[in-house]
């Protein structure tokens, strides 16, 4: 975390509320890195139990879906794997282009998602799309 971001939340008193819940969205690289390469899912297609969402990417999601109205659309979740559980941490848009039956993703989205994630290592952000 950046000194100006920790000036900002001391003189406005912001707390951790619960640890706890709050480590869930915390990013390991190592840990992430040691999920992807043993693979747990490959051997057991139920693996995976739960979603997590946190509250920001489940609004981004509902607000985009109602954007579309009666056209399909797209995007993509962004987070990162504990343990039998997806956790969401973000959700983001695709410029695609919908219809009433589908969306056709374009080499644009490609670009697009390279560009999303690239400047959010950047940031800072690891979590995987």
């Amino acid at each position: 975390m950046d000194s100006s971001q920790k000036a900002w939340e001391l003189e406005n008193a912001i707390k951790l509320v619960d640890p706890h819940r709050d480590a869930l969205y915390s990013y390991d690289q190592a840990e992430q890195t040691a999920i992807a390469s043993s693979r747990p899912w490959k051997n057991d297609p139920h693996y995976f139990k739960n979603v997590r969402i946190s509250a920001v990417a489940l609004l981004k999601m509902v607000m985009h879906a109602r954007s579309g109205g009666s056209l399909e659309i797209m995007g993509l979740m962004q987070g990162k794997i504990a343990g039998d559980t997806f956790v969401v941490t973000d959700a983001f848009r695709l410029p695609v282009e919908g219809t009433e039956t589908r969306v056709n993703a374009s080499a644009e989205a490609d670009e697009y998602v390279v560009q999303y994630l690239q400047s959010c290592r950047e940031s800072g952000r690891m979590e995987n799309a």
